[in-house]
């Protein structure tokens, strides 16, 4: 159905666009409400060179060189499956996800937990600041033993409050919008389509002009039709006139002359013998 049957369709049948519209306001707040709410916190955590490679009185956060590569294999161990284990054993709601910061070149590694509750995702932020020294050192631990040689990692920033985010919530109340849409525009094509022919049937109808006569009997066969009359029970459709034929004779014309009748002395008298045999005597 194109765009131009769907509007002429929409203004004969106002009323299921009308129903449509409510409807699906309807699933899309119910949507929106049935939705829990999502919470979000986030932190970041700075790596830095081992204090073997800074000289005394030398600022670590100039000599930041070279230390992408640890976070990319930190942020490899942060998403195994051990430790998304741990986290959903502390909430089977939560989901976190840990990448390098985008919106920097240092090494700086972003936290971020979402959650059903506030609660819930500050718990599993503070595990995951927690697992992280610790899996960078277990990391290093295994390439060298001095401490002095290992990489160290310091909590840049964390939020306090979890804010509440409604992206899940609305993204339900959209489907459920769309969804419910997309059921009135196919209820419409259908209604209006079913209402179209039944009112093409009933133009088209037999005994339209005739509509409350009795039909005749079954066997019963009707005369024809009368020029400018329909009997009862006809189609309704007036006969065409008899074709006028001007070769035929007419009945005046056609009719052989006959002798005039003479009149006999006899006749009465035949006429008396013949009621005397018909009649019988007293």
């Amino acid at each position: 159905m194109q765009l131009r049957d769907v509007v002429s369709a929409g203004r004969r049948r106002w009323w299921v666009v009308v129903i449509g519209v409510l409807c699906a306001l309807g699933a899309g707040y119910g949507a929106y409400a049935t939705t829990p709410p999502t919470y979000e916190a986030t932190a970041t955590v700075l790596l830095l060179p081992p204090r073997a490679t800074v000289e005394e009185g030398d600022n670590p956060l100039l000599q930041l060189g070279g230390l992408n590569e640890a976070v990319d294999v930190l942020v490899l161990e942060l998403s195994g499956q051990d430790v998304r284990r741990r986290v959903e054993e502390l909430q089977p709601d939560a989901s976190y996800e840990v990448v390098n910061e985008p919106s920097t070149s240092s090494p700086v590694l972003l936290l971020t937990v979402r959650d059903v509750t506030s609660q819930g995702a500050l718990q599993i932020r503070d595990e995951l600041l927690a697992t992280a020294p610790k899996s960078l050192s277990a990391l290093q631990s295994k390439i060298t033993s001095g401490s002095d040689q290992q990489i160290t990692s310091r909590v840049v920033s964390s939020d306090k409050v979890a804010e509440s985010v409604g992206r899940d919530r609305v993204r339900s109340a959209l489907i459920a919008l769309v969804g419910v849409g997309v059921l009135t525009l196919i209820a419409l094509s259908m209604i209006d389509s079913a209402l179209r022919r039944r009112a093409e049937r009933r133009l088209t109808g037999p005994g339209r002009r005739g509509r409350g006569r009795t039909s005749p009997p079954t066997g019963v066969v009707l005369p024809p039709p009368v020029q400018g009359h329909a009997p009862g029970g006809h189609d309704g459709k007036l006969s065409p006139p008899p074709p006028v034929h001007d070769d035929l004779p007419s009945p005046e014309t056609s009719r052989p002359e006959t002798a005039p009748l003479q009149s006999s002395p006899d006749a009465p008298k035949a006429t008396s013998a013949l009621r005397d045999r018909r009649v019988p005597q007293p």
